[in-house]
């Protein structure tokens, strides 16, 4: 052998192989030559052997081949049995190497099968992974911002109330301080009438003791001065007493009425403030419903575009609370 092919180069006689059973001879003797080789594909040297086996078996072929071309070039009269000759070896040869060869191509062909859908399945897991982080990025983007937008709501929450007592307690302090400056002053008015009133009395008791002292002296006078005159004195003295008397009943009644007027006027100035406090807190009642009627409206359209109810509220409160850029509530 030539060592590349399983049949003796200077062994063929082209004649003797292509005009007799030499051939199948032949052809039985390089078969069993390939019999003698068990393929192992489990390792590399199996491989290797099974495919310098096919290579032989190749070469075999060729060196057939070859003696039979020079046989049909010296011999032309016999050249369609040589031909028929060939093309059996060619497909004989060409069918045995393919069956040497199966094992070899079978197990190529599952190792390219094995490696292909390894990697579709490596691509397929790195796939399935990516999504998965992927997905898990954003659920606890979700989780962070649903997080912040409640606790965002719930300082709003806090601070509305915190700021509502304090507006509470404002209001209740005016009042208060209202109604106390009201009495103070209605109480100090009161005090100066009553003073006035005292001194007014005070002055008309003055004025009539000094009549009467006047009205006695006069009394005396007219005691010498006769009867007549006496009456006369103690009329007068009568009169003037009737009129202190009336003076006094008048300053305190004045003085009972302009107390009365300050105490209206202060009683009105604190049920307007009042008015007005219950106002602005019906403005800011009637602005809070409105803005919960929009807000509820932007919720339910959330809602209807795909949102669950429980994002749908964050969505409303971050977007009313000025935490997402470029967005707002027209109300």
């Amino acid at each position: 052998m030539d060592g590349q092919s399983l049949i003796p180069l200077e062994s063929i006689n082209a004649v003797e192989v292509f005009t007799g059973p030499n051939l199948d001879e032949l052809l039985a003797k390089i078969r069993q030559e390939t019999a003698t080789i068990v393929p192992d594909v489990s390792t590399a040297g199996g491989r290797k052997e099974i495919a310098s086996l096919a290579y032989k078996v190749a070469r075999s072929k060729t060196t057939i081949d070859e003696a039979g071309k020079s046989l049909v070039a010296e011999w032309k009269k016999q050249s369609a049995e040589v031909d028929a000759s060939r093309k059996k070896a060619r497909d004989y040869l060409d069918a045995l190497k393919d069956e040497v060869r199966k094992p070899l191509d079978d197990w190529e062909a599952e190792q390219a099968r094995i490696e292909r859908e390894a990697a579709e399945k490596a691509e397929a897991e790195r796939l399935a992974a990516a999504e998965a982080a992927r997905v898990e990025m954003e659920r606890k983007e979700a989780e962070l911002a649903a997080r912040e937008a409640a606790i965002a709501a719930k300082e709003k929450a806090e601070a509305d109330r915190l700021a509502a007592e304090q507006a509470e307690r404002e209001r209740a302090e005016r009042e208060e301080r209202i109604r106390a400056d009201a009495a103070a002053k209605a109480e100090r008015d009161a005090a100066e009438a009553v003073a006035r009133a005292e001194r007014e009395a005070a002055e008309a008791v003055e004025r009539e003791r000094l009549a009467a002292e006047r009205a006695e002296a006069e009394r005396l006078a007219a005691i010498e001065r006769g009867k007549a005159m006496e009456a006369a004195a103690a009329e007068r003295e009568r009169i003037a007493a009737e009129n202190a008397a009336k003076a006094q009943a008048e300053a305190v009644r004045q003085a009972e009425e302009r107390a009365a007027r300050e105490a209206a006027r202060v009683e009105a100035e604190r049920v307007a403030e009042a008015a007005r406090i219950k106002a602005e807190e019906e403005k800011r009642a009637a602005n809070k419903r409105h803005r919960a009627t929009i807000n509820n409206a932007v919720l339910n359209d959330l809602v209807k575009a795909g949102c669950s109810e429980e994002t749908a509220k964050l969505l409303v409160i971050a977007i009313a609370s000025g935490k997402v850029a470029h967005t707002s509530i027209a109300y």
